[in-house]
């Protein structure tokens, strides 16, 4: 007998095994979610480790955030911003504001004159062209009107009138040579107070230019970007690098600091500091793109009180891109040097 293979009718259904080449849409759509979890997953480690090296670079928490009405005092408000210069690093201004200093950092170093509306008077460019020259900040003697520059490079500070005419260089003691001057800043009986850059230090001059005090050295401070010296005799240092503000008392005995951390009052890279004609502290802390504000305590070993903060990071009108300088007039306005901005930013009461 012979076997006869049936083979299927034509159009009839035919149920083959399954293979394990085929995918099936259940398999797709786990293998999508996979790949979209990993993505996910993969974004959030970059996110991490970018994070990671900001807060190596800075070694500062984020600073929490100000919550409306956490200031316990008045801030200022934004008001105008001047412009015309590069790299704004250094200002200062008359009593009444009528006329403005910027040193510019960028380009040709120089300081610029200008009214109340940002009109250049005057362009002060460098003594010589033998050194190598960068205007950092500048400081009003409130004795004589004349304008201190401070010129890092150059191992100077130019002294000149107040049309920009170069009267002398301050020539600093013996001791001081190969100094690296930073910070300028006057107290009211015409005593100077310069940041040393070369050994970490702060020097106070009469008004005669006598040396007399050094505080601080290599390894207490790093690099020092201003010094300031309140009503009670108290010495504030930006004591930059370390990222703290230093706070001493008239003996020159240590108060204590104000450092890096998260509280709205801790700072991250302070540099410029003024005090206004109320004795408010204003410390210009880079890194937090902001201007804080302090009021100095009553009690002569205490540290300053928090009262607030203006400014946040950015491009637009009231923010700040790495700003470096602060100074006040006795009519209420805040001058800040808004660094990257390219800017002077005026704030007021």
């Amino acid at each position: 007998m012979t076997d006869v293979a049936l083979t299927p009718e034509l159009g009839a259904d035919i149920d083959p095994a399954p293979s394990d080449d085929v995918i099936q849409p259940e398999d797709r759509r786990r293998r999508r979610r996979r790949l979209a979890l990993l993505l996910v997953l993969s974004l959030l480690a970059i996110g991490l480790l970018t994070f990671s090296g900001w807060y190596l670079l800075f070694r500062k928490p984020i600073s929490l955030i100000p919550l409306p009405g956490i200031d316990i005092a008045p801030m200022p408000s934004y008001s105008y911003s001047l412009y015309g210069m590069s790299r704004p690093t250094g200002i200062a201004v008359t009593a009444d504001g009528s006329r403005i200093y910027v040193t510019q950092t960028s380009g040709d170093p120089a300081v610029f004159v200008l009214d109340a509306q940002g009109q250049l008077l005057n362009t002060i460019g460098t003594p010589d062209a033998a050194t190598d020259h960068v205007f950092v900040f500048v400081a009003l003697s409130p004795l004589t009107g004349e304008l201190y520059v401070s010129d890092r490079p150059a191992a100077r500070i130019h002294v000149y009138d107040a049309n920009g005419t170069l009267l002398r260089d301050f020539e600093p003691p013996a001791s001081l040579a190969g100094w690296q001057p930073l910070g300028v800043n006057f107290l009211a009986d015409g005593h100077l107070l310069v940041t040393d850059a070369a050994d970490n230090s702060v020097h106070e001059f009469d008004a005669d230019g006598q040396l007399l005090r050094t505080v601080g050295t290599d390894g207490q401070f790093s690099f020092p970007n201003s010094a300031l010296i309140d009503a009670a005799g108290r010495l504030y240092v930006a004591d930059s690098n370390n990222g703290r503000l230093v706070v001493f008392g008239r003996d020159g005995t240590s108060i204590g600091v104000i450092r890096r951390g998260p509280a709205a009052g801790d700072l991250g890279l302070p540099r410029g500091m003024a005090l206004d004609d109320e004795g408010q502290l204003y410390v210009v802390d880079t890194s937090d793109q902001t201007v804080k504000i302090y009021r100095p305590s009553s009690d002569p070993v205490a540290l300053p009180e928090f009262l607030g903060s203006f400014g946040q990071a950015g491009i637009g009108e009231g923010m700040f891109r790495f700003p470096n300088a602060v100074t006040t007039d006795t009519r209420g306005r805040v001058y800040v040097a808004d660094w990257s901005n390219d800017r002077i930013q005026v704030w007021s009461f």
